[in-house]
């Protein structure tokens, strides 16, 4: 094979079809599609500063001057409280917490300035390294958290509003604003603030796509008892998806499962969502490269929390067809689904939905409706980038909760290597006589096809 009025090996050609020097095609397709959506789109970062010690930190500022490059909307939000607690020890200064909060004292408030200043120093100088322009400011105004339970927590106050005006106008120059965890009453006294819960409180005003909390775990811990973890999570031990009420179910029922700084992420997180941010990410910062990966593959590498386990699910549009044929291919070629056509596909093409990340199809499924209240559950896909993640589970979910609504009491299918996946989502195996007559009348002994079936 030439290219270029050069000869290329075998080798080199088949990986010329799956894309540049062996990397996916589909995933090379990802990352263009990402860098049109996300441009002019607003990302806060939530940045633990014990990273900054990691020799890989300053990689990690680095990618995200990349995003900013390409047109994203970055602010920075820095956690101090290693960098605080480390300058309290240096003067000698007592530190007191009460469940996780700093109770910041008179004394105190000035080193606990300091260290949020070393912090924000050396992220401006990370970013000047790199070709980008960071910039700090008073843009929050706080109020005291005040006396509860009898306990006065002095210095230590909570996000009364942020300048959305100001930090938009930054952005709009081209700027990285950093946000640290100090701020400001209307009169001047300052305050200690959470940095998450500050992160948070941006993210909702700038109305941001994503919030990101990066630190030195890979995201949330798998609470198997839970029962929502499928096996790829339970393999990791960390989810890879919570919806709001996975969320709410792990806080209400599981909480003792989940150590303090989890639950809190947890709660921050459906705060977030449930305000209109569309997703927060929770990633391990010492990973080289870790956080383009979450950006720009669908499958991910963290955590992701989004408000609508369905949110994702769609019915298909002709203009899917050809990322439905890509996915099934695989199937197709391991025997597990008959071949279809394009125009196969558009004659059936209202029985399909497909689960669709942004601009690129990773699942899909169909549902058919036959007389006696039965509907046939069939092509069931999902894209080997994306298994492992619950994706076939909520699609069937979504389905069955259709066929629920149309009326339908069982829903059937047919299959020949995937029936272990089917009956740990509650189907099971019946005689043929279970199918409308027509389909027994066309049932193939050839394949030999198992029928599973579930009431609704």
């Amino acid at each position: 094979m030439e290219g270029n009025g050069k000869k290329i090996s075998a080798k080199a050609a088949r990986q010329a079809q799956a894309g540049m020097g062996g990397f996916p095609m589909q995933a090379i397709r990802e990352v263009f599609g990402y860098l049109r959506r996300y441009r002019d789109h607003v990302f806060v970062f939530k940045i633990d500063d014990l990273l900054m010690s990691k020799p890989l930190f300053s990689l990690l500022i680095k990618d995200i001057v990349l995003l900013q490059k390409i047109g994203v909307r970055i602010v920075l939000v820095p956690g101090a409280k290693h960098s605080i607690d480390k300058v309290l020890k240096t003067y000698k200064v007592n530190s007191t917490m009460k469940d996780d909060v700093r109770i910041t004292t008179e004394e105190a408030m000035p080193l606990v300035k300091l260290g949020a200043s070393n912090v924000t120093n050396t992220l401006i100088s990370l970013l000047t390294e790199n070709g980008a322009n960071g910039v700090v400011g008073n843009w929050v105004r706080a109020r005291a958290m005040g006396v509860l339970n009898g306990l006065d927590y002095q210095h230590t106050g909570r996000v009364e509003k942020v300048d959305v005006n100001l930090i938009n106008n930054m952005l709009e120059d081209g700027l990285i604003p950093i946000v640290p965890n100090i701020g400001w009453n209307l009169v001047g006294k300052d305050y200690n603030l959470n940095s998450s819960e500050l992160a948070v409180a941006i993210a909702k005003a700038l109305r941001a796509t994503k919030l990101f909390f990066i630190g030195g775990d890979t995201g949330i811990p798998v609470v198997a008892e839970a029962g929502f973890a499928d096996a790829g999570e339970k393999s990791t031990g960390f989810f890879s998806n919570l919806d709001l009420e996975e969320g709410a179910l792990l806080l209400k029922d599981f909480s003792s499962s989940l150590k303090s700084d989890h639950r809190e992420l947890v709660a921050l997180a459906m705060d977030a969502c449930a305000a209109g941010v569309d997703r927060v990410h929770f990633i391990n910062g010492s990973l080289d490269g870790i956080l383009l990966q979450e950006v720009f593959s669908s499958a991910g590498h963290g955590t992701m929390f989004y408000a609508n386990q369905y949110d994702k699910i769609r019915s298909a549009k002709p203009s899917d067809i050809p990322e439905i044929l890509r996915i099934m291919q695989p199937y197709v070629d391991d025997g597990i689904l008959v071949q279809r056509s394009a125009e196969m596909l558009a004659a059936e093409l209202d029985n399909f939905v497909v689960f669709k990340v942004d601009a690129t199809v990773h699942g899909c499924a169909g549902l058919k409706l036959h007389p006696d209240k039965k509907a046939e559950l069939y092509a069931v896909v999902v894209d080997g980038a994306y298994t492992g993640q619950g994706t076939g589970r909520k699609i069937v979910s979504y389905l069955l909760d259709k066929a629920r609504k149309a009326g339908v009491k069982n829903v059937f299918l047919l299959t020949t290597q995937t029936s272990d996946f089917f009956m740990r989502n509650g189907f099971r195996e019946v005689p043929l006589t279970v199918l409308p007559a027509d389909l027994q009348a066309a049932y193939n002994p050839d394949r030999n096809s198992r029928v599973l079936a579930v009431q609704v």
